[in-house]
């Protein structure tokens, strides 16, 4: 039976759950603007309400498409429903007792601050089995203030991100759990269930895979923990696809999901590495080599066979050269380290590399089993960093991984200070230390490396994000149910604040939708016209000063939108009369004869 922990560790874990709660109050208030309008950080955000609120309507369990998107094809998504599940949950709980609107966003504004909850708990735990209560507590208070971190669970922040940084963090528990075959399970099983929610964690699977196999040919006693992780990624990912996708899962190849592609190559690597170890056993270092080569060898000949395109292709290229250009490579969350600006480079790195510091100066400073542990991060640090510098948005992870290494360093740091026989010495080496702390170090790299914009560089980026909001996009609300010829960025929060439909998101398996939009925002007049008149839309949206509505037209300055921009409207659409930023044109459409008509709205 496994004892109780401590009384001192179980004061340290109330400290960590109030500052949990603490943190939570301040989003709360902070935040409290944006409750009542919905007001999403990111149109993902949107989106994902919208297909909560599908699946609650009616919609089948296995059906993601957004049959609101490009109607009537609808745009089909990738997207998990482990990641509605809480929310419809807990909308569907407080229906009875508050009504269906208050549910909704009393869901929106929870779930994300309960998913900060449990990662709380899951660095505290791993921290805990690296360096003890103190560094744990910190680590916590360390998450609690890291804003590349915190910017992924704040309210209303409803996307899988926050999913995958806690259920990374559940994986590290599991390298550093005292019982291999314990550990070996719980990482395997977080992976397996980060795969269904994004194929993000592809990278990652690899990573631990690698870092287990590396310390099970080290030590002979490690071997448990990373058969049961093969054993358990594979075995559990086929089934949960199959659970989550619908059988014909298995057999569909998408180079953005996991899918057939990916699902098999990681049973093979399960039974290879199984039978491997049955039979070859871990009685020296060179078995143990066997086995692991001969399992992650399994699953790269099986992953030859099944990935046929996915092996070398980029799963966007299908966009076609012009959303490629004018889309794809905007998303700068996605983009590599070189393409960001210096101040955002430092963000990335620095808090990654303060951690490292500090874990191998912990590793260095003990041995044996504790030893390998650090030296365990370290390797996964490095290796998530890595996926930090390819994709920005993968940053989170790594600042997580940084933060026991940071908080040990700090804590060896201030104890050091603190022996100082001068007064001053103590107090400014103290507060110095702040600048160590993630917070402290995006700060000040910031204030060192960001350079002055001008008033109307920074207007375009404020303009987007009013684009969005329920106030701008109210005046569509007068319109009967109609298919919108919007920008691609506004389409998700539409979706949510209005009956409406529109021809395409942010969301890249709706190639169709994606390509149509922007040719007709940037083709010249009469092509756009002939662009938006084979599509159901009965209005065309802009929005002005909206960012995307600039590039379109930055991109030809003779197409649809630069002339829209100017004030300038071609024949074929009738501006609606109105005030604001939302800008609402009629199609006029023409019969057989070439009379023009009025658009009748397509009803849903």
């Amino acid at each position: 039976m496994a004892s109780l922990p401590a009384p001192e560790t179980r004061r340290t874990a109330l400290w960590a759950l109030l500052a949990w709660l603490l943190c939570s109050a301040v989003m709360l208030w902070l935040f409290r603007g944006d409750f009542s309008t919905l007001a999403f950080r990111d149109p993902d955000d949107a989106m994902r309400l919208a297909q909560v609120r599908d699946w609650i309507g009616g919609q089948a369990f296995w059906d993601v498409s957004q049959h609101r998107v490009n109607p009537p094809v609808g745009g089909p998504m990738h997207w998990s429903r482990i990641v509605d599940m809480p929310i419809a949950g807990l909308a569907l709980l407080l229906r009875p007792l508050i009504g269906a609107a208050e549910a909704e966003l009393i869901a929106c504004v929870t779930v994300p601050l309960l998913l900060l909850g449990g990662l709380v708990v899951a660095l505290f735990i791993a921290a805990r089995r690296l360096a003890g209560d103190g560094p744990a507590l910190l680590g916590v208070v360390l998450l609690l203030t890291a804003p590349s971190i915190l910017v992924q669970y704040t309210p209303l922040r409803i996307d899988h991100h926050g999913w995958q940084i806690m259920l990374a963090t559940i994986a590290l528990i599991g390298v550093m759990d005292g019982h291999p075959l314990r550990g070996g399970l719980v990482t395997g099983l977080a992976l397996a269930l980060w795969l269904q929610i994004s194929s993000e964690a592809l990278p990652y699977a690899a990573l631990f895979a690698a870092a287990l196999a590396l310390r099970h040919w080290i030590d002979a006693a490690q071997t448990p923990r990373f058969v049961a992780f093969a054993g358990i990624l594979g075995g559990a990912a086929l089934p949960l696809l199959a659970l989550l996708r619908g059988p014909e899962a298995a057999m569909a190849r998408h180079c953005d999901a996991l899918s057939f592609v990916f699902v098999w190559p990681l049973v093979v690597l399960a039974i290879a590495t199984l039978i491997a170890g049955r039979l070859i056993g871990n009685a020296s270092a060179t078995r143990r080599l066997i086995v692991a080569a001969i399992g992650g060898g399994a699953a790269l000949v099986c992953f030859l066979v099944t990935g046929g395109p996915c092996l070398t292709g980029d799963p966007f290229a299908a966009l076609g050269p012009l959303a490629y250009k004018l889309w794809y490579l905007q998303v700068m969350e996605g983009r590599p380290i070189w393409e960001q600006g210096l101040a955002m480079g430092g963000v990335i790195l620095l808090p990654a590399i303060v951690g490292l510091a500090g874990t191998l100066a912990a590793a260095r400073s003990t041995n044996g089993e504790a030893r390998a542990r650090w030296l365990m991060l370290a390797l996964l640090l490095t290796g998530a960093t890595g996926v930090s510098v390819m994709i920005m948005r993968a940053v989170s992870v790594a600042h997580v991984f940084a933060l026991p290494g940071t908080a040990w360093l700090l804590l060896a740091l201030f104890a050091r200070v603190q022996r100082s026989g001068l007064a001053l010495v103590r107090v400014a080496g103290s507060v110095a230390l702040v600048l160590l702390t993630p917070a402290g170090l995006c700060a000040a790299w910031i204030a060192v490396a960001s350079k002055p914009e001008a008033p109307k560089a920074d207007a375009p980026k404020k303009a987007s994000a009013n684009c969005r909001t329920a106030s701008v996009i109210a005046p569509l609300k007068t319109l009967p149910p109609a298919t919108l010829f919007a920008p691609i960025d506004m389409g998700p929060d539409i979706l949510v604040q209005t009956r409406h439909s529109v021809i395409g998101t942010a969301h890249h398996r709706n190639i169709i939708g994606i390509t149509d939009v922007i040719e007709g925002f940037v083709d010249a007049p009469e092509q756009a016209r002939a662009v938006i008149g084979g599509t159901r839309a009965t209005y065309v949206v802009t929005c002005t000063g909206l960012n995307e509505d600039g590039l379109y037209a930055q991109a030809n300055p003779k197409g649809l939108a630069a002339m829209l921009t100017k004030g300038r409207t071609p024949d074929w659409l009738e501006p609606l009369p109105g005030k604001g930023p939302l800008h609402i044109y009629q199609i006029r459409r023409s019969d057989q004869a070439g009379r023009k008509l009025s658009a009748t709205p397509f009803m849903q």
